[in-house]
């Protein structure tokens, strides 16, 4: 009979224990608490971002994003929005949406084709640019109170333009993520993730199928 309840109070705390109320950094599906406004800060290949997140609701959550691709060399500038889909025991799943507005100054493809390593991109300065949007689902996994494990599928598609001479193409990346992150106080955590996948570019009636991966470690400060 102990050893019953002993099982059943176990099940309870990892499905059913709500917990703690605990942190979310923008690559998870935890959202912070309603008011608690947060910087959130990342960098590593191939890109850095800056993210401020705030407005934080009930179910929602949004704010700011700048991110600079370290090569090609491009700017990225959008509003990072993301909508609770599901709260249960220590698992949280998010809607991410992230329309943006993109820069670059050599062609801004975030992955390498096969067929083409040199497409849509260029070694000399032929300016760029295009709106963009990322759709995904951010996942979070309490394993503790203070430590959490985030999962994402990300699809950052960008319509790109070169500006002379005028042509187009659209890159449609997939990724998927997995990382870390640990609350490290009561306004502070930091995280770090790696991610991989597939890409898909279409110019005109041309495709090609590419592939891309990133790294990225960074901070997230809540006040």
């Amino acid at each position: 009979m102990r050893r019953s309840l002993l099982l059943l109070a176990l099940l309870s705390l990892l499905l059913g224990t709500p917990g703690v109320a605990r942190a979310g950094s923008v690559l998870g599906g935890s959202l912070n608490a309603p008011g608690e406004r947060s910087h959130n800060v990342g960098g590593g290949w191939p890109e850095f971002f800056y993210v401020w997140e705030g407005l934080v609701r009930d179910k929602v959550s949004l704010g700011p994003r700048v991110g600079i691709q370290i090569w090609p060399l491009s700017v990225s500038v959008g509003l990072n929005m993301r909508f609770t889909l599901l709260e249960e025991g220590r698992v949280s799943l998010a809607l991410l949406v992230v329309p943006s507005f993109n820069i670059a100054g050599f062609g801004g493809t975030r992955a390498t084709y096969s067929n083409n390593y040199g497409f849509g991109r260029s070694r000399s300065f032929r300016p760029s640019l295009g709106p963009g949007v990322n759709l995904g689902l951010l996942a979070t996994v309490d394993v503790s109170p203070v430590f959490h494990v985030n999962l994402s599928l990300e699809n950052p598609l960008v319509i790109w333009i070169w500006t002379s001479p005028a042509e187009w193409w659209i890159e449609w990346p997939i990724g998927i993520s997995g990382g870390v992150e640990y609350d490290v106080n009561f306004a502070t955590s930091i995280f770090a993730r790696v991610g991989a996948g597939p890409s898909i570019a279409f110019a005109g009636p041309n495709q090609l199928l590419g592939f891309h991966w990133h790294v990225v470690v960074g901070a997230q400060f809540r006040y």
